[in-house]
């Protein structure tokens, strides 16, 4: 960096996109929100979660395990 701080650690990076990532979720929850997937820009993730099935059998939910 050229304003004499030291460039964060990859650690330190993921740990301020989870934060970031946590804050908007539980924003979402907070306030009754539409999905916070849409902010994050993970609605392609939210249609491929709703037709996921396991690959391994017995590991997921399946209809008798409920």
């Amino acid at each position: 960096m050229t304003d004499g701080k030291p460039e964060p650690t990859p650690a330190e990076r993921v740990t301020a996109a989870m934060d970031e990532f946590m804050a908007t979720v539980l924003r979402h929850l907070r306030t009754g929100q539409s999905s916070p997937l849409e902010e994050l820009g993970l609605d392609k993730a939210r249609e491929e979660l709703q037709h996921w099935r396991p690959a391994v059998p017995g590991a997921g939910s399946e209809a008798g395990q409920q």
